[in-house]
C-alpha cells in the first residue's frame, strides 16, 4: 500500500514540476537519477535483500544474538557503502555531464543528489533488518516521508528558483551572470538551476527519512555485549551480500548503459530528424536545437515514470516474499516452497497486466490529466510511447520477481549472467533501434522488452532447478496474458461505442472501473482467483514472528 502512495505521490509531483521546469528540465532530471541509479541499485537492492535474508535466517533458528549482530554490524557497513558511493558519485559527474548526456550543466543535478546515496544506504540497513522480521512498517512509513518531502520541497524549490531567476532575468537581461538575448535563451540557461533546486528535494526527503527510521530504531532497540559476534555478524553480511552486490551491480551497470546508449544516440542524431519525429510538440514548444536531445529524453523519461508505476507496486511484491521464501527453502518445505513460487509469479502476473491494461486504455486521458494544462507537448509526444510501454510492464514486472526469487534461495550468483547477457542485447538494440529516424523512442520500447524477458526466462530456470520447483507456465503467465488481450480488446470495443459526456476525471474513474471489474470477473470465471486464495495468508500462515 504504501508503494502505491509512493508511486501516486511521484505521478502527481511529475505534473508540477515540470510545469516549472518543463520537457528540457526533466531531461536534466533524468539525467542525474540515471547516473545514480547504479549506486542506488546496490544500496536499495542488494544490500536489503541480503540482510533480511540473514535475520530471517537466524530468527528461525531462534539465535536472537546473532539478529542483534546483524543490526548493529550492516549500519557501520551500509554507511561505509554509502559514503563511498557518494564520492564516486562526484566525481564521475563531470564527464557523464560531457561525455555521455552531453550536456555539462547536468553536473549540477547530479551533484545536488550525491549526498542521497549515503543517507539511503543508512536507511536501508534498518529497512532490511525490520524486513527481515516480515516488519514492513518502517520501510512503508520512511519511503513515504521520503516521497512526501521529495514533493513538497521538491516543488517549493523549483517555483521559487524559477521565479527569482526569470525575474532576474527580466531586470538585467542575465541569469546569474550571462546574458540571455531572448525568452527562449533565457530559459535554457534557467532550466539547470531549477532542475537542481528541485532535485534539493530530494536529498532532503532521503535525510528525514533516514531520521525517522533511526528515531524507530532507538525505540526498539537491543543492547548488544558481545563485539566477537557483532564481526562474525559483519563477515557473514559480506560474504552473503557480496553476489548479491555483483549481481545488482552488474544490473545496475548494464541499465546504465542502457540509458546512456540512448542519449549517446539522441545527442548524435540528425537535429532535422528529431524535429521531423517531434514536429507536432515543437509547434507547441519552442525549443532550441542545442536542447532538443535533452527535450526528447525528456519525453522519454516523462513516459517512464507511467510505465515504472507498475514494475514499483509488484516489486513491493517480490521483496516482501524473499523472507517467506528463503524460510520454506530453508525447511525443505518443497511443496509449500512451489505453491508460494507459483502464487507469487501468478499474482505478479496479474497485477502487472491489470495495470498495463488500465495505462493503455486511459493513457492520453491520463496524461491529459497531468500534462494537458501546463505542457500538452508531453501529452502529444508520449502517448503512442505509453502505450506501447503498457503491453511490455508485465515482462519488467516478472523479471524483478524471478531475480527477488532467486536471491531468496541464495543464488544470487546465478543472476550476474542473465543480467549481463540482457544488458548487451539491451545496449545492441539501442544503438540500432533508436538511431533509426522512424523509430527513435520506439526502439527503447523494444530493447527493454526483450532484455528483461531473457532475464525473466533465465532465472525462472535456475529457480526452478535449483529449488526443485514444478513451475505452472500455464497458469501463471499463458492464463493471464490471455486475460489481458481479451479485457483489452473488449474494453476497446465497449468504449468505442459509448459517449463519454465527462470531465477527464470522471473517464478515467469509469474506464478504470469498467475494466477492473471486467478483469476481476473474467479471473473468477476463468478460476485464477477464489474467495479462498488470498497471497498475504499463503505468505504469513507459517511465519508468525515479530522483531
Amino acid at each position: 500500500m504504501s508503494t502505491v502512495i509512493v508511486k501516486v505521490i511521484g505521478a502527481v509531483y511529475k505534473i508540477p514540476l515540470t510545469a516549472y521546469i518543463g520537457g528540457v528540465g526533466r531531461g536534466y532530471f533524468a539525467y542525474a537519477y540515471n547516473l545514480c541509479l547504479p549506486v542506488h541499485a546496490i544500496t536499495m537492492g542488494a544490500f536489503p535483500i541480503a540482510l533480511s535474508k540473514l535475520v530471517s535466517t537466524y530468527n528461525s533458528k531462534g539465535d536472537t544474538q546473532m539478529v542483534l549482530s546483524l543490526k548493529k554490524g550492516s549500519l557501520g557497513l551500509f554507511t561505509v557503502v554509502g559514503a563511498v558511493g557518494m564520492f564516486v558519485l562526484i566525481c564521475v559527474a563531470k564527464p557523464y555531464s560531457d561525455l555521455i548526456a552531453h550536456s555539462p550543466k547536468a553536473l549540477y543535478t547530479a551533484l545536488v543528489l550525491a549526498p542521497s546515496v549515503l543517507f539511503s544506504c543508512m536507511g536501508a540497513s534498518y529497512r532490511g533488518y525490520f524486513e527481515g522480521f516480515l516488519n514492513m512498517i518502517p520501510t512503508a512509513v520512511s519511503q513515504t516521508i521520503d516521497a512526501l518531502f521529495k514533493m513538497i520541497f521538491g516543488l517549493l524549490f523549483a517555483k521559487y528558483s524559477m521565479a527569482y531567476l526569470f525575474k532576474e532575468y527580466l531586470l538585467s537581461g542575465k541569469i546569474l551572470g550571462e546574458f540571455a538575448i531572448n525568452d527562449e535563451v533565457a530559459l535554457s540557461l534557467i532550466y539547470p538551476y531549477t532542475s537542481a533546486f528541485a532535485m534539493l528535494g530530494a536529498t532532503l526527503g532521503a535525510f528525514v527519512s533516514l531520521c525517522f527510521l533511526c528515531v524507530y530504531s532507538k525505540i526498539h532497540s537491543t543492547k548488544i555485549n558481545n563485539p566477537l559476534q557483532t564481526k562474525i555478524a559483519n563477515k557473514e553480511l559480506l560474504m552473503f551480500s557480496f553476489p548479491i552486490m555483483v549481481s545488482t551491480g552488474v544490473q545496475s551497470v548494464f541499465q546504465f548503459l542502457d540509458t546512456a546508449s540512448i542519449q549517446i544516440v539522441l545527442g548524435k542524431m540528425n537535429i532535422l530528424a528529431l524535429k521531423n519525429m517531434f514536429s507536432q510538440s515543437l509547434n507547441i514548444v519552442s525549443i532550441s536545437d542545442a536542447d532538443l536531445p535533452t527535450y526528447v529524453y525528456g519525453v522519454l523519461s516523462a513516459s517512464l515514470d507511467f510505465k515504472n508505476l507498475v514494475p514499483g507496486v509488484t516489486m513491493a511484491l517480490g521483496v516482501s516474499a524473499v523472507p517467506a521464501i528463503s524460510r520454506a527453502f530453508e525447511q525443505g518445505s518443497g511443496e509449500r516452497l512451489s505453491a508460494l513460487v507459483n502464487s507469487i509469479y501468478k499474482y505478479t502476473s496479474l497485477l502487472s497486466l491489470l495495470g498495463g491494461a488500465l495505462l493503455y486504455l486511459c493513457s492520453e486521458e491520463i496524461l491529459t490529466l497531468f500534462y494537458g494544462k501546463n505542457s500538452y507537448d508531453i501529452v502529444v509526444s508520449s502517448v503512442a510511447l505509453v502505450k506501447y510501454f503498457a503491453l511490455t510492464v508485465v515482462l519488467y514486472s516478472l523479471a524483478g520477481t524471478s531475480v527477488f526469487a532467486v536471491q531468496a534461495i541464495g543464488c544470487a550468483k546465478k543472476s550476474i549472467l542473465p543480467y549481463a547477457v540482457s544488458g548487451v542485447i539491451r545496449v545492441i538494440l539501442n544503438f540500432v533501434l533508436v538511431s533509426d529516424e522512424h523509430l527513435v523512442l520506439y526502439g527503447a520500447v523494444i530493447s527493454g522488452s526483450v532484455g528483461y524477458a531473457v532475464i525473466t526466462v533465465w532465472n525462472t530456470v535456475v529457480l526452478c532447478k535449483k529449488a526443485k520447483i514444478k513451475f505452472d507456465f500455464l497458469r501463471s503467465i499463458i492464463f493471464p496474458a490471455c486475460l489481458f488481450l481479451l479485457v483489452v480488446y473488449l474494453c476497446n470495443l465497449i468504449f468505442s461505442q459509448i459517449s463519454f459526456p465527462f470531465s477527464i476525471i470522471g473517464m478515467i474513474i469509469i474506464k478504470c472501473s469498467i475494466s477492473v471489474v471486467l478483469f476481476c470477473i473474467l479471473c473468477f470465471l476463468c478460476g485464477m482467483l477464489n474467495f479462498r486464495e488470498f497471497f498475504c495468508d499463503q505468505i504469513s500462515k507459517k511465519v508468525q514472528v515479530k522483531p
